[in-house]
C-alpha cells in the first residue's frame, strides 16, 4: 500500500515548464536590449543602481556576480520611459529579505499566483518594484506584478505539454535577435528615427522599419563601445537612398551585406561612449 501511494504521488507531480526571462518582457516597449554579464558587468551594475535607491555597492556586486544575462525593454523617447528588466540569475530567494529590508526603505507584500496559488514576494521602494519568482529569475521595473503572474501561468504548465510552445508576446524578429547570441550585447528598436537622433544628434529622415545591432566593449578604450548596425528599410528604393545618408552620418562605408535582405543596410565599427548609451538607458 505504501509503495502504491509513493508511486501515485510521484506521478501526480509532473515536471513543470522552465520559464525563460525574455518570455516575461511585454511588447509595449520600442527598444529591447540583452546584456550578457560576461560582456559588460558594469552596464548591468548601472541598470541596477539607476533603478534601486540606497542599494550598497557590495550588494550590487553580489547581485551582479549571480547574473548570467539581463534582458531589458524601454522606450527610446520621452513617452512612458520606464525600464522593464527580466534577468537570468542565480539568487536564492531566501536571501532576498536580508538585502531588500525595511531599513533600506523597502516595502514587502505577497502576490498569489493566479494558477498555482503559490505566494511570491513583491518588493517596492518609491517607484521601483522587484520580484524573484524563482532562484533563477529576477524581475525589476515596470509591471513586475504582471510579469510574476505570467511566470506563474507558464511555470504551472506541465513540461511535456509545453514542448514546442512559445510564450513570448514579443514579435519573432525581436525575440530571436536578443536571445540568439551570448557573446555580445544586442539591441533592436522599432522607433529608429528617435534612437538615431539620440545616438548621432542629427534628425535623419529615413524610411525605416527597425534598427538592430550589437556591440562589445572597445578593448582599446574602457569608456567606449564598438557597434554594428543593421538598418531595415521599408523598400529597396529607400534602402539605396538611406545607404548614402548613413554613410554621411556615420562617416563609414557599410559592411559586407551578402547575408542581408535587399531592404537592409549594415554599418560596422561605430564607436560610442559608454556615457552616451547610459544616457539612453536612463531616460
Amino acid at each position: 500500500m505504501i509503495t502504491l501511494l509513493l508511486i501515485f504521488s510521484c506521478k501526480s507531480v509532473p515536471n513543470l515548464t522552465v520559464v525563460k526571462a525574455p518570455d516575461l518582457l511585454n511588447n509595449k516597449k520600442n527598444f529591447y536590449i540583452s546584456i550578457p554579464s560576461n560582456v559588460d558587468p558594469d552596464l548591468i551594475k548601472f541598470l541596477i543602481k539607476n533603478n534601486i535607491e540606497n542599494i550598497s555597492e557590495s550588494d550590487v556586486n553580489e547581485i551582479v556576480s549571480r547574473i548570467d544575462r539581463a534582458y531589458a525593454g524601454l522606450n527610446a523617447d520621452n513617452k512612458n520611459p520606464r525600464l522593464q528588466l527580466a534577468i537570468d540569475s542565480n539568487i536564492p530567494v531566501k536571501y532576498i529579505p536580508k538585502i531588500l529590508t525595511k531599513k533600506n526603505g523597502w516595502e514587502v507584500k505577497e502576490l498569489t499566483g493566479p494558477t498555482s496559488q503559490n505566494k511570491y514576494g513583491i518588493f517596492t521602494q518609491n517607484d521601483i518594484t522587484v520580484a524573484f519568482p524563482s532562484d533563477k529569475l529576477t524581475l525589476l521595473g515596470e509591471d513586475v506584478e504582471g510579469m510574476v503572474k505570467q511566470y506563474d501561468e507558464i511555470h504551472s504548465i506541465p513540461a511535456d505539454d509545453s514542448i514546442g510552445m512559445s510564450f513570448t508576446s514579443l514579435d519573432e524578429l525581436t525575440y530571436s535577435w536578443i536571445t540568439e547570441s551570448s557573446s555580445e550585447i544586442r539591441f533592436i528598436t522599432n522607433k529608429p528615427e528617435t534612437f538615431l537622433l539620440m545616438l548621432t544628434g542629427q534628425k535623419l529622415t529615413l524610411q525605416l522599419n527597425t534598427v538592430r545591432g550589437s556591440f562589445v566593449c572597445d578593448p582599446k578604450n574602457d569608456n567606449q563601445y564598438i557597434l554594428d548596425f543593421v538598418f531595415d528599410f521599408r523598400s529597396e528604393k529607400a534602402a539605396k537612398a538611406g545607404k548614402v545618408m548613413l554613410g554621411f552620418a556615420f562617416g563609414l562605408a557599410d559592411g559586407d551585406d551578402k547575408d542581408l535582405k535587399a531592404t537592409e543596410v549594415r554599418i560596422e565599427g561605430i564607436k560610442l561612449s559608454k556615457k552616451q548609451l547610459y544616457d539612453i538607458l536612463s531616460l
